[in-house]
C-alpha cells in the first residue's frame, strides 16, 4: 500500500463513519441548540462537509467548491446568518445554521466522491508538493491528513457526543 492508497482508505473510513453517525439524525436533533457555546449538529455537519469541499477543490484542484458550482449551499442551508470574514464571529454564525438533512446527506456523498476521485488522480510524488495553509506550508499528504481526514474524524466525535447529550446513540458501534 502506498501513501495515496493509505489516504484513500483513511478518507473512505472517515466519510463512512460520518455517514453512520449522521444517517439516523432527525431534524430536531440537527437543530437542537446545545447549552454553552457548543454548535448544533446541523451546523457541524455542514461545516465538516463544506470544509472538505472547499479544501479539496480550492487547495487541491484549484477549482471552485461544489457548494458553489452545483448550488449545494442554497439547497442545504435553510437558515443562516451571513458567513463571517476570516477572523469574524464564526461561533455565532455556526449557531444560526439550519440544514435540510436529506439534501445535506446527498451533498456529503457528492463531496466524498469528489474527494476520492481527486485522491485517485494523485501519485505518491504529488504528495510531497508543498501547499500553503493557515498554519504554514505543509506537504500535500500532511494537508490531506490534517485538514481533511482528521477534521472529519474530529467532528464525527463531536456530532456523536451531541447526539448522546440528547439521549440518542452517538456512534453506531
Amino acid at each position: 500500500m502506498n501513501q495515496v492508497e493509505l489516504l484513500q482508505y483513511a478518507l473512505g473510513n472517515a466519510f463512512g463513519i460520518l455517514e453512520q453517525v449522521a444517517s439516523d439524525l432527525t431534524q430536531e436533533q440537527a437543530d437542537w441548540q446545545p447549552p454553552g457555546i457548543a454548535n448544533p449538529i446541523g451546523g457541524l455537519y455542514w461545516h465538516t462537509v463544506s470544509s472538505v469541499d472547499a479544501i479539496v477543490h480550492g487547495w487541491g484542484t484549484g477549482q471552485a467548491p461544489l457548494k458553489d458550482t452545483e448550488g449545494w449551499e442554497d439547497k442545504v442551508l435553510t437558515v443562516s446568518a451571513p458567513e463571517p470574514e476570516p477572523g469574524g464571529d464564526y461561533l455565532t454564525y455556526m449557531r444560526t445554521i439550519r440544514v435540510d438533512l436529506p439534501v445535506l446527506h446527498a451533498y456529503a456523498q457528492a463531496v466524498a466522491g469528489a474527494a476520492q476521485g481527486w485522491l485517485e488522480s494523485l501519485t505518491p510524488d504529488d504528495l510531497d508538493r508543498e501547499i500553503e495553509t493557515p498554519v504554514g506550508a505543509l506537504k500535500l499528504a500532511e494537508m490531506i491528513e490534517t485538514f481533511v481526514i482528521w477534521h472529519v474524524n474530529a467532528h464525527c466525535g463531536e456530532i456523536a457526543a451531541l447526539k448522546g447529550c440528547q439521549g440518542a446513540k452517538g456512534y453506531p458501534f
